[in-house]
């Protein structure tokens, strides 16, 4: 083996040994995500004048990360959003009017509400008490959000309870009573410091001394980093599964991290038959199809089948799809569909039927594009659906579209048209050209090359953040970027005829 076949073949080796090296003895990884605007704004405003040594130092640490941080810059309700936060959680004295902000619509609206309810809380220019308790109460609805996610509900509550506070109106009834429920052991909620950092804004003015504000506040002021920052959440279970997919059949993946892996994946399923990304959640619909997949054609998918094959079948639509959560206000969506459809047909589940999903599936890659809802880079589309797919669904248009996106250095772009080279884009480019036929071997030698280049001194990457949380902010999780990007390691094309046409 010469040339970037060897130089791969070293990369993946040592792409397996980082991943040995950083799982944790239960076989899970469980990898912080890079600190972002959103959460440390939220948190470091929600610690403002509460008084106390601990919190007045936990949120001077926040103010001085918060000044020398990055905008994210993908989407421009997300760059305007954060340089607003930015400005109001470092604010001296006057704070940044709420305006601009404010007449946000569209798929960005419900984000808008959580800045809203930050400029209340706040009392920033532009923040309409009235109106915020309007749009809550109507996201809520006659049902007061029981139909909705179970962290989305209690965000729109704490923003009923902050709305309500600034009217001088008194706080909904029963709310405190949800919070408590709804509070971890360890005093946070859901393992999400945005949704806890804004719980303990609400908490803070309507029930300040209260035992749930106090636990709040301790689960903030411990969850906090050396670097001053609070961190999206960690997936375990979902990122696990992406490393097993990623490095299975590596030796030394499959002989030091393998075995623990699966064992860990198996234990984590639920007791609805389901699978959630991390262990405060609920089982949805994506981690699951992700599972499956991981744990299939291993002696752990027996064990799991039964339970997991009662959930796929209560958790599809009437058309034979999957929603990413039980929500009543979610939607099938590509990348979520493949994976169960993938992860069925992996595990073995019985009895249900596939094939309304899989005509569903190849209605969807128009013209080669695969949308996807979970990553920012169009490749994940392409790699986690159309691959997934039976072999007459794999398009050439996929490939021509992948192709007049690579770069001259051999990379794919995070985003279109941003100058940032992405190693997670380019291994999902990979991953996909590879599994079409005539994969064009130039050009994915020429990714394999930016890739090896690209790898750290510990056998790792670095990339922008990538994966959507809460859309439209993202988010990068060491973790997904290094399974993303190594999956397509194994995939070094043989010596082969060259492929016609016009492919690099």
């Amino acid at each position: 083996m010469t040339g970037i076949a060897a130089d791969a073949a070293h990369c993946l080796g040592r792409a397996a040994r980082f991943a040995v090296g950083t799982q944790g003895a239960d076989g899970a990884w469980r990898t912080p995500s890079q600190p972002r605007v959103l959460e440390n704004a939220v948190v470091a405003c929600s610690l403002a004048h509460v008084g106390g040594h601990r919190a007045a130092r936990a949120r001077a640490r926040a103010v001085a990360w918060l000044r020398g941080a990055a905008v994210q810059r993908h989407d421009p309700f997300v760059a305007a959003a954060d340089r607003w936060l930015v400005e109001a959680a470092t604010a001296d004295g006057t704070l940044p009017a709420f305006t601009a902000l404010s007449a946000a619509a569209g798929p960005h609206a419900r984000r808008a509400l959580y800045l809203h309810a930050l400029a209340c809380a706040l009392g920033a220019p532009g923040a309409q008490a009235g109106r915020l308790l309007a749009d809550t109460e109507a996201a809520l609805g006659d049902e007061r959000g029981s139909r909705l996610k179970p962290w989305q509900r209690l965000m729109l509550l704490s923003f009923e309870a902050i709305a309500r506070s600034a009217l001088a109106l008194p706080p909904p009834a029963g709310s405190l009573d949800d919070f408590r429920r709804a509070q971890s052991a360890d005093g946070s909620f859901y393992g999400m410091p945005l949704v806890t950092g804004m719980l303990h804004l609400a908490l803070t003015r309507t029930a300040p001394d209260h035992p749930v504000t106090r636990r709040c506040r301790d689960s903030l002021l411990a969850d906090q980093h050396p670097d001053g920052t609070w961190r999206f959440m960690v997936s375990e279970v979902w990122d696990t599964g992406l490393m097993v997919r990623a490095l299975r059949g590596h030796p030394d993946f499959d002989a030091h991290a393998l075995p623990a892996a699966l064992s860990f994946l198996a234990s984590a399923q639920q007791e609805d038959g389901g699978w959630a990304c991390a262990a405060a959640l609920d089982s949805d619909n994506d981690t699951t199809g992700n599972t499956l997949l991981a744990l299939g054609g291993t002696h752990w998918a027996d064990r799991v089948r039964t339970a997991a094959t009662g959930y796929a079948r209560r958790c599809r639509t009437e058309a034979g799809l999957w929603t990413t959560w039980h929500s009543s206000d979610d939607t099938p969506v590509p990348d979520v569909v493949a994976h169960m459809v993938a992860g069925i047909e992996a595990a073995a589940l019985p009895g249900i039927d596939l094939a309304p999903a899989r005509r569903w599936l190849t209605g969807q890659g128009a013209h080669g594009h695969w949308a996807s809802d979970w990553y920012a880079p169009p490749a994940y589309g392409a790699a986690e659906i159309s691959t997934l797919l039976p072999p007459g669904t794999r398009t050439r248009a996929t490939t021509d579209a992948l192709l007049a996106a690579q770069r001259p250095d051999g990379s794919w772009p995070r985003v279109p048209g941003e100058p940032h080279s992405s190693p997670t884009a380019t291994g999902l480019a990979v991953t996909a050209l590879t599994h079409h036929p005539d994969p064009p071997r130039g050009a994915v030698e020429r990714a394999l090359r930016f890739l090896v280049d690209t790898q750290t001194e510990e056998g790792t990457w670095t990339d922008l953040p990538v994966m959507y949380g809460p859309r439209p902010f993202l988010t990068a999780t060491g973790t997904q970027i290094h399974a993303l990007a190594a999956r397509a390691l194994h995939r070094t094309p043989a010596p082969a005829r060259q492929p016609t046409g016009t492919h690099r």
